[in-house]
């Protein structure tokens, strides 16, 4: 868990929204007052880190949390736009696919991508989301 004294921040990049509903709960059972912004689809998700990137790299999230199908950009193609604009040289952000795909070739993708800190699959749990922050 990022150890300071101001709540984590959060970035959801999910289509769902009812996924978006459930990780909102969970999160806020989970952590003392979380910052949590979400977005619908990779584009978006770009656009908001450049945004913040050009603010200062210290209001970039701690934690990201990537769904990998989703319409216009899906995860895949994200983290590949995320590589080449190197929005987070310093590796701040903390990147977790949060998906429900069942093909191992996403799970060892996810594994062997050193941004990505791990494969987390929905739907998830409180004994998961917990491990991530503590």
């Amino acid at each position: 868990m990022v150890l300071t004294n101001r709540p984590a921040r959060i970035l959801l990049i999910e289509d769902s929204e009812m996924d978006r509903v459930i990780f909102n709960l969970m999160i806020k059972k989970t952590l003392f007052s979380p910052i949590i912004e979400a977005c619908e689809n990779g584009i978006t998700a770009i656009s908001k880190l450049m945004e913040l990137n050009e603010q200062g790299s210290d209001h970039l999230p701690d934690y990201i949390f990537l769904d990998l199908a989703m319409p216009l950009m899906d995860g895949w193609q994200f983290m590949e736009e995320y590589k080449r604009l190197n929005i987070d040289p310093m590796h701040k952000s903390k990147i977790y696919v949060l998906s429900s795909s069942i093909f191992k070739k996403d799970i060892v993708k996810s594994y062997s991508n050193p941004r990505i800190e791990n494969f987390l699959s929905k739907p998830i749990d409180f004994g998961t989301i917990k491990s991530v922050f503590f």
